[in-house]
């Protein structure tokens, strides 16, 4: 009984460490809170709706991270067309559209649309939620369904960092790329021996004027 209490606590502390990386990474709005005790949490997410001919439609609704996808489409149905809720809710499905436009799933039903999304920060990636029928094609891409407040966010701090770090680094790299370069080029004339050779060619007025004195000479 301690050991499932303990492997429990561990696991919120380390569902609260994810949460507090993806909150420092986000606007205010989208938070999300502390876990409880059962590791639920809630957060806003923003949903966006293609429907056919129309401009794409966005909203931001509460979710549960135990909410599943049925329950989540069900809401933004309500949300988007309250006209469609007598319609068959099957005919909609919930997609997760990346940042190469070309990737795109459709959720299963059982799955927990916050937590995959809170998965994406844990890989690294940025996506959006799309709401659509399932007999339809998504006509929209990743950079379309970018309305400027949520995921076009600044930089976070560890982000600038890196970002200043990767700057720093190739700033340093081409430096010295040219500055071996130049190496090259001092040290064929300050390492090679002159000669009376290399003295000629560095003077090539000295040698037309002993060139024709020699001729005189002769």
């Amino acid at each position: 009984m301690d050991a499932n209490r303990t492997l429990k606590v561990q696991e919120r502390e380390n569902l609260r460490n994810i949460i507090a990386q993806w909150n420092a990474n986000r606007l205010d709005l989208f938070e999300l809170s502390e876990p409880n005790e059962d590791l639920e949490f809630h957060g806003v997410m923003r949903f966006y709706f293609q429907d056919a001919g129309q401009k794409v439609a966005t909203k931001c609704i509460r979710v549960a991270s135990s909410a599943t996808t049925v329950t989540v489409i069900e809401t933004l149905i309500e949300k988007f067309r309250p006209d469609m809720r007598m319609l068959s809710i099957p005919e909609y499905a919930l997609y997760e559209i990346h940042e190469s436009g070309a990737e795109e799933r459709k959720l299963g039903d059982e799955e927990r649309p916050l937590l995959v999304q809170l998965n994406w920060h844990k890989d690294d990636r940025e996506g959006r939620f799309l709401l659509r029928r399932m007999d339809e094609k998504t006509f929209v891409t990743h950079q379309s369904l970018d309305d400027g407040t949520h995921f076009k966010r600044k930089l976070s701090k560890r982000e600038k960092k890196e970002k200043k770090k990767r700057e720093k680094i190739q700033k340093a790299k081409t430096i010295e790329e040219e500055e071996h370069k130049d190496g090259i080029a001092d040290k064929l004339y300050t390492e090679m021996p002159e000669t009376s050779f290399t003295r000629s060619i560095s003077n090539p007025e000295a040698v037309m004027r002993r060139s024709r004195a020699d001729v005189y000479a002769d």
